[in-house]
């Protein structure tokens, strides 16, 4: 297919469309769900009492430092994804392809076309395929931390996380599978799974430092 034919977004464009947008879903959406959730599932049957406790055991351990810097490791890796689809956009390369490579040959070919990714049948479909892979293995170091921290204390939560993950990504991997255009709700199950839990590692350091919350 080749580069998109003209800047659908520069790179300044695309960095502060993705500023706002990761800037929304970690310091607004993410916390508000989080704190949804960690409500909600305190109503359950026997699970108030256990919550509380461990709130009161990483407080009184000073263990909410954990917490907070599983959150600065998320935040790193959040502005290194707005780097890099700032970038991306500058360059024009539309997705899956990841890289661009370029035929370098003598000043006389030096409009040689550029060397993507291939979009179409069994080939494009392995690189589909290999792209919801890869896209996973880049989430997955932070999610796993923030998951084994929502699990320590949220305990059945935690598994209910990872079920809803294995959902959303397995279906986001068919859906790119077959057509690129097609992943968004795959995606969008993954995020909230992923966000979700960042949301409730928020408030678990929320509760380390702040006495006195519901």
């Amino acid at each position: 297919m080749g580069l998109e034919k003209t800047h659908k977004k520069t790179e300044a464009e695309g960095r502060a469309f993705y500023f706002g947008m990761l800037g929304k879903l970690l310091l607004l959406q993410s916390p508000f769900l989080g704190w949804c959730a960690y409500l909600a599932f305190k109503q359950v049957p026997g699970q108030a009492a256990k919550v509380e406790a461990k709130f009161a055991f990483i407080a009184a351990h000073d263990l909410g430092w954990v917490f907070v810097a599983v959150l600065v490791v998320l935040f790193t890796k959040a502005y290194l994804v707005i780097n890099a689809n700032g970038a991306r956009a500058g360059a024009r390369l539309d997705r899956p392809d990841q890289h661009i490579y370029k035929i370098m040959s003598p000043d006389k070919y030096s409009d040689a076309p550029y060397v993507l990714m291939a979009t179409t049948g069994a080939a494009g479909r392995f690189n589909r395929a290999h792209r919801a892979l890869y896209n996973y293995d880049e989430v997955l170091p932070v999610f796993l931390i923030n998951l084994v921290c929502v699990a320590s204390v949220f305990g059945p939560l935690g598994l209910a996380l990872a079920l809803f993950n294995l959902y959303g990504r397995t279906m986001f991997a068919n859906l790119y599978t077959e057509d690129q255009t097609k992943r968004g709700p795959g995606f969008m199950a993954s995020a909230i799974s992923e966000y979700l839990t960042a949301g409730l590692v928020m408030v678990c350091a929320m509760k380390a430092f702040i006495p006195g919350l519901p």
